[in-house]
């Protein structure tokens, strides 16, 4: 860029900008003298594809009226094939910026982060209606009532059959027939907790000894 008091100096003292500082830098390192000129047509560079000239900067290098070109040039395989180029100094394009995230310890309930907390609170909900659903299910089921299971398969000896091991032939009133023809206590496996376990099992995948019939 031209300095605002260019009028009053002369060379490169009349030009201030990142390539003016760049350019001095390499021919500090390098060694050589050179003078600054701004293309006259203010353009970076491109080929007419009728007369096949070139333009621009491009065309300054290309016809010999300049012998190197600082500029932020986009390098493309057309100019590559004229020109040569150096290293890319500067680099334009989109990029994005987000904010570094700041290092936290975990937290004891940091394995609900995945879901929201009102889908944790609906995973609970129906874990809940499911247990009970099944609980009175099985109540109104009657194949999950069952006779009570005697310890190793046994059937429990009436006073009848205890008094017939012994020899002596009882006597039966009315009373001990009916309690001998009362059929054995009925049980139901699901009862709220075991039907809470049970879906909790089902949820996490480990089965149950337990299962709905």
């Amino acid at each position: 860029m031209l300095k605002k008091n260019h009028e009053q100096l002369v060379g490169n003292d009349r030009y201030e900008g990142y390539i003016v500082e760049l350019a001095a830098e390499i021919a500090k390192h390098v060694g050589y003298q050179y003078k600054l000129k701004i293309v006259s047509d203010g353009k970076y560079g491109a080929r007419d594809p009728e007369t096949k000239m070139w333009n621009g900067m491009v065309g300054e290098l290309v016809y010999g009226k300049a012998d190197l070109a600082v500029a932020p040039l986009t390098i493309t395989l057309v100019r590559e094939e004229v020109i040569d180029f150096s290293k890319p100094f500067m680099s334009l394009g989109i990029s994005i910026m987000i904010k570094k995230p700041t290092k936290s310890k975990p937290g004891v309930f940091s394995f609900l982060d995945p879901l929201a907390y009102e889908i944790w609170m609906c995973i609970v909900f129906a874990y809940i209606g499911v247990s009970v659903v099944l609980f009175l299910v099985s109540r109104f089921s009657p194949y999950e009532w069952h006779a009570e299971d005697y310890e190793e398969g046994a059937e429990p000896q009436t006073p009848t059959q205890a008094a017939a091991s012994n020899g002596v032939q009882p006597s039966q009133t009315p009373t001990q027939q009916n309690a001998n023809q009362q059929s054995p206590e009925q049980t139901n496996e699901f009862g709220i907790f075991n039907s809470l376990w049970f879906s909790l099992g089902a949820f996490m995948q480990q089965g149950c000894d337990i299962s709905p019939r």
